[in-house]
Protein backbone atom coordinates (compact mmCIF):
# COMPACT_ATOMS: atom_id res chain seq x y z
CA UNK A 1 0.00 0.00 0.00
CA UNK A 2 1.55 3.30 -1.05
CA UNK A 3 1.16 6.73 0.45
CA UNK A 4 -1.80 7.31 -1.87
CA UNK A 5 -3.78 5.23 0.63
CA UNK A 6 -3.24 7.99 3.20
CA UNK A 7 -5.11 10.38 0.91
CA UNK A 8 -8.19 8.18 1.22
CA UNK A 9 -8.26 8.35 5.02
CA UNK A 10 -10.83 10.75 6.51
CA UNK A 11 -9.44 14.01 7.89
CA UNK A 12 -8.53 14.20 11.56
CA UNK A 13 -11.76 16.06 12.34
CA UNK A 14 -13.80 13.30 10.66
CA UNK A 15 -12.11 10.36 12.43
CA UNK A 16 -13.59 9.04 15.67
CA UNK A 17 -11.74 9.99 18.87
CA UNK A 18 -13.77 7.77 21.16
CA UNK A 19 -16.39 5.03 21.09
CA UNK A 20 -18.34 6.26 24.12
CA UNK A 21 -16.20 4.22 26.54
CA UNK A 22 -12.57 4.55 25.47
CA UNK A 23 -10.27 6.65 23.28
CA UNK A 24 -9.91 5.64 19.62
CA UNK A 25 -6.74 6.31 17.67
CA UNK A 26 -4.52 4.32 15.35
CA UNK A 27 -1.95 1.55 15.61
CA UNK A 28 0.49 0.77 12.81
CA UNK A 29 0.39 -2.82 11.58
CA UNK A 30 4.00 -2.53 10.42
CA UNK A 31 5.84 -1.23 13.51
CA UNK A 32 3.14 -1.18 16.22
CA UNK A 33 3.32 2.58 16.88
CA UNK A 34 0.18 4.00 18.49
CA UNK A 35 -1.21 7.51 18.01
CA UNK A 36 -4.03 9.59 19.43
CA UNK A 37 -5.80 11.08 17.63
CA UNK A 38 -5.52 8.67 14.70
CA UNK A 39 -3.02 9.45 11.95
CA UNK A 40 -3.19 8.96 8.19
CA UNK A 41 0.52 7.99 8.12
CA UNK A 42 2.51 6.25 10.86
CA UNK A 43 4.69 8.78 12.66
CA UNK A 44 7.39 6.17 13.30
CA UNK A 45 7.83 4.23 10.04
CA UNK A 46 5.79 6.15 7.46
CA UNK A 47 3.36 3.35 6.64
CA UNK A 48 0.17 4.71 5.12
CA UNK A 49 -3.22 4.32 6.77
CA UNK A 50 -2.51 2.71 10.17
CA UNK A 51 -5.50 0.74 11.48
CA UNK A 52 -8.11 2.32 13.73
CA UNK A 53 -7.57 1.10 17.28
CA UNK A 54 -9.56 1.38 20.51
CA UNK A 55 -7.21 1.89 23.44
CA UNK A 56 -7.58 0.71 27.03
CA UNK A 57 -9.94 2.83 29.13
CA UNK A 58 -7.47 2.64 32.04
CA UNK A 59 -3.98 3.91 32.61
CA UNK A 60 -1.52 5.43 35.05
CA UNK A 61 -1.07 9.12 35.83
CA UNK A 62 2.60 9.87 35.13
CA UNK A 63 2.73 13.56 35.96
CA UNK A 64 0.31 16.44 36.44
CA UNK A 65 0.03 20.16 36.94
CA UNK A 66 -2.70 22.38 38.37
CA UNK A 67 -3.71 25.28 36.16
CA UNK A 68 -4.55 28.44 38.10
CA UNK A 69 -4.70 30.87 35.14
CA UNK A 70 -7.13 29.18 32.75
CA UNK A 71 -7.86 29.63 29.12
CA UNK A 72 -11.06 31.60 28.47
CA UNK A 73 -14.22 29.68 29.31
CA UNK A 74 -12.68 27.22 31.76
CA UNK A 75 -13.07 27.70 35.49
CA UNK A 76 -9.81 27.47 37.45
CA UNK A 77 -8.19 25.70 39.08
CA UNK A 78 -8.15 22.45 37.13
CA UNK A 79 -5.60 19.67 36.77
CA UNK A 80 -4.00 18.43 33.55
CA UNK A 81 -2.17 15.12 33.48
CA UNK A 82 -0.02 12.90 31.30
CA UNK A 83 -1.41 9.36 31.22
CA UNK A 84 0.21 6.11 30.02
CA UNK A 85 -2.62 3.88 28.81
CA UNK A 86 -2.52 0.29 30.08
CA UNK A 87 -2.38 -1.42 26.69
CA UNK A 88 0.79 0.26 25.50
CA UNK A 89 -1.18 2.96 23.74
CA UNK A 90 0.15 6.47 23.27
CA UNK A 91 0.80 8.92 26.07
CA UNK A 92 -2.29 11.10 26.29
CA UNK A 93 -2.90 14.39 28.00
CA UNK A 94 -6.15 15.42 29.56
CA UNK A 95 -7.98 16.88 32.47
CA UNK A 96 -7.79 14.87 35.71
CA UNK A 97 -10.80 15.22 37.99
CA UNK A 98 -10.30 14.08 41.57
CA UNK A 99 -13.24 15.74 43.41
CA UNK A 100 -10.88 17.90 45.45
CA UNK A 101 -8.36 15.19 46.37
CA UNK A 102 -4.73 15.81 45.45
CA UNK A 103 -3.75 13.64 42.46
CA UNK A 104 -0.73 11.37 42.84
CA UNK A 105 1.78 10.36 40.20
CA UNK A 106 1.46 6.61 39.73
CA UNK A 107 -2.24 6.43 40.57
CA UNK A 108 -4.52 4.33 38.38
CA UNK A 109 -6.99 6.35 36.31
CA UNK A 110 -9.89 5.63 33.99
CA UNK A 111 -11.08 7.65 30.99
CA UNK A 112 -14.51 9.28 30.96
CA UNK A 113 -16.13 10.42 27.71
CA UNK A 114 -18.39 13.47 27.49
CA UNK A 115 -19.16 16.59 25.52
CA UNK A 116 -16.94 19.33 27.01
CA UNK A 117 -14.22 18.42 27.48
CA UNK A 118 -14.48 15.48 25.08
CA UNK A 119 -12.65 13.22 27.53
CA UNK A 120 -11.09 13.40 31.00
CA UNK A 121 -9.63 11.03 33.58
CA UNK A 122 -10.73 10.06 37.08
CA UNK A 123 -8.96 7.93 39.69
CA UNK A 124 -10.08 4.31 39.38
CA UNK A 125 -11.44 4.45 42.93
CA UNK A 126 -14.03 7.00 41.62
CA UNK A 127 -14.79 5.00 38.49
CA UNK A 128 -17.15 2.47 40.06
Amino acid sequence: MGLNAALQVPTTAERPRDNGFALVGSRCGQCGAAAFPARAVCHRCGTAAPAEHTFAATGVLLTYTTVHVPRPGLPAPYTLGQIALDDGGPMVFGQVRTDGDEPEAGMAVQVRIGETPRYWFVPERFAG
